[in-house]
């Protein structure tokens, strides 16, 4: 029965819980990434640093094996804080996301707790994330019905 207190730096998130009078929110400062809606940068980092979450929830662009990728320098800093100010890190990826890298290194697969995947997820990267220390959540995907024109 108390409050959920979330931190954000997305500001489509933050628009969407903000009327909610269960959540306590507060969204990180710096500056506003555009295309993505996002806060990152040097004042999103600092502020991060004074924050002590129990879980961080990223999304990345890419999983390789050599770990997690994103192609925005600015948003890759601003989730390694995000990382360091959670006592558990959760990452939400779809399926094709894996196998593949872009501009930044976030971190290695190993420092991430949770993985929370479609079960399109081929069985060689089922195993390496287990084998890496990591739980593995395989969520369903639900095939949308198509329309068929008669």
């Amino acid at each position: 029965n108390r409050p959920l207190q979330i931190v954000t730096n997305s500001l489509p998130v933050a628009n969407l819980i903000c009327s909610s009078a269960n959540i306590d929110l507060v969204v990180i400062g710096g500056y506003v990434h555009t295309r993505s809606g996002t806060v990152q940068g040097n004042y999103a980092d600092e502020m991060l640093k004074t924050l002590n979450v129990r879980r961080a929830m990223l999304s990345v662009a890419d999983v390789s094996q050599r770990g997690l990728f994103n192609s925005n320098l600015l948003q890759v800093n601003t989730q390694r804080a995000m990382m360091q100010a959670a006592d558990e890190v959760i990452v939400l990826a779809d399926s094709t996301k894996f196998g593949h890298q872009s501009l930044a290194h976030v971190c290695e697969l190993g420092d991430v707790d949770h993985y929370v995947v479609d079960d399109q997820l081929p069985a060689e990267w089922q195993a390496r994330i287990n084998n890496n220390g990591a739980q593995l959540h395989l969520a369903n995907v639900v095939q949308q019905a198509t329309k068929v024109d008669t």
